[in-house]
């Protein structure tokens, strides 16, 4: 029971760093070897490869490649597929569809049924598609044991499946932001070469910025987009794996209930089990439903969203809780300090963005990964006021950076996650659905300190006439 709870938080622990590695990583090959060094800390992975297809030409790449039995590619290489039946690869690329065999199915399969007779046959080989939101192969992921001692089990195979799905929402968000900076560099090129121009280029040098914002974004709110959806796979994910672990479980209990073999002993284990399994499935619901709720609140313009009564502590601690996978591995300490009768009529959905951002943009520009740090949250009322002030300890920042903090698109992080709408969402945010005003100070090595004000009621009696 142990080894199979543990393998569960390591899955979770895994499935997060990836998200975390395809924002971190620039280099789609340093990528997948990362994902390669996560993948065998839950399975067997010696033998393990990624290849990437190009829709204009129809080849392959193989982008990584590590194998026991057969040497690797030249990663440079591209290979034209012709059929389903050329390869194993070119099956699950050509077919958009996972393919799991053991070395017998291997053999019996091919052009002539006698095989595919391409590289070594594997005991058990299991590859996946890498597909688009279009539904179009990226590439494959393979997985393979030449070993009889070493076989992917279904809850393997599920796992694999999900990792393949977290690798295709990864690539594509690199590629876009590939595409992205290939386009900005050639627009900055055309621009420097209109500047020499008079008048007439000074005009064609605004409109040319001004089509770069609109660029820029369109491509910064897709990448939100695509991380809340990345987010909300895991905990379903999680769900997946713990309600399998939690049925095997039930039917290994009925077996002994059956056979006469229940004890008091393993009725107690699997009470247990089902204790475990049953909180794993209500955080990761709660999370997810957290993540969808929070998702509506992205938007700068917020007035659509319903008013509502809620307790600021109590709601300040539900919006950390769905943080915490992102805090999980980090060392910092998050603390909050507020008054619990501070009841706000407002807009909860605008707070729980506001806290989101701020914990978010602590963790992704304060604090290195493996810096230990603390972030402080205190709320009291002033009056009908709320006063909330949050602090953190982290890496600060200089005058002329702290004077653009809330310049919508502007990010010390280009290429590597960073979308540059966090604080000036927050700023929207706090002025508009809250009411409120926001001060922030800081310097290097000082942390960064916000200070906001707003009512505790944002709602408007309506004079009935």
């Amino acid at each position: 029971m142990e080894n199979r709870l543990n393998r569960l938080e390591t899955v979770q622990a895994t499935l997060l760093e990836i998200g975390q590695l395809s924002a971190s990583c620039s280099d789609i090959t340093e990528f997948i070897g990362a994902v390669h060094r996560a993948l065998g800390r839950i399975m067997y992975a010696a033998n393990f490869y990624v290849a990437l297809g190009d829709h204009d030409d129809g080849t392959v790449r193989f982008v990584y490649f590590v194998d026991e039995a057969d040497a690797a590619p030249d990663p440079e290489e591209k290979i034209t597929l012709a059929s389903p039946e050329q390869s194993p690869t070119a099956w699950v690329m050509l077919n958009r569809r996972t393919l799991v065999m053991t070395a017998a199915e291997h053999n019996a399969r091919g052009p002539d049924g006698n095989g595919w007779g391409v590289g070594s046959t594997a005991e058990h080989w299991m590859g996946c598609p890498l597909l688009d939101q279009q539904h179009q192969a990226l590439g494959v992921i393979v997985i393979q044991s030449y070993s009889p001692e070493y076989t992917f089990s279904d809850e393997d195979q599920a796992l694999f499946a999900l990792l393949a799905n977290h690798v295709s929402n990864a690539l594509q968000g690199m590629q876009s932001m590939d595409r992205l900076e290939r386009a900005v560099q050639e627009r900055t090129a055309m621009l420097e070469q209109q500047n020499a121009a008079l008048s007439t280029a000074m005009t064609a040098l605004r409109e040319a910025q001004s089509e770069l914002v609109r660029q820029e974004k369109l491509a910064s709110l897709g990448r939100l987009v695509a991380g809340v959806a990345h987010e909300i796979n895991t905990p379903l994910g999680i769900c997946v794996t713990a309600t399998s672990h939690l049925v095997q479980e039930l039917k290994l209990t009925r077996e002994e209930l059956a056979g006469g073999a229940m004890t008091q002993d393993s009725l107690e284990e699997f009470l247990g089990i089902v204790d475990q399994s049953l909180r794993i499935l209500t955080t990761n619901t709660q999370r997810a439903a957290a993540l969808v709720r929070s998702f509506k609140q992205v938007a700068v313009d917020q007035s659509s969203d319903a008013i509502r009564s809620f307790n600021l502590k109590t709601y300040m601690h539900e919006v950390l809780l769905s943080l915490q996978p992102k805090l999980k591995g980090r060392p910092v300490l998050v603390e909050v300090d507020c008054a619990p009768d501070i009841v706000l009529d407002s807009f909860p959905g605008a707070v729980s963005q506001i806290l989101t951002n701020m914990v978010v943009n602590s963790l992704v520009h304060g604090f290195e990964h493996e810096q230990a740090g603390s972030i402080v949250i205190k709320a009291a009322r002033d009056g009908e006021t709320v006063v909330l002030d949050y602090s953190d300890d982290g890496a600060g920042m200089d005058a002329d950076t702290l004077a653009k903090l809330f310049d919508p698109f502007f990010t010390t992080r280009r290429g590597s996650g960073g979308s540059g709408l966090g604080a000036h969402i927050l700023y929207n945010l706090v002025t508009g659905p809250l009411g409120g005003t926001v001060k922030v100070n800081s310097a290097p090595g000082q942390g960064l300190r916000y200070r906001l004000r707003f009512p505790r009621s944002r709602r408007k009696e309506t004079v009935v006439v």
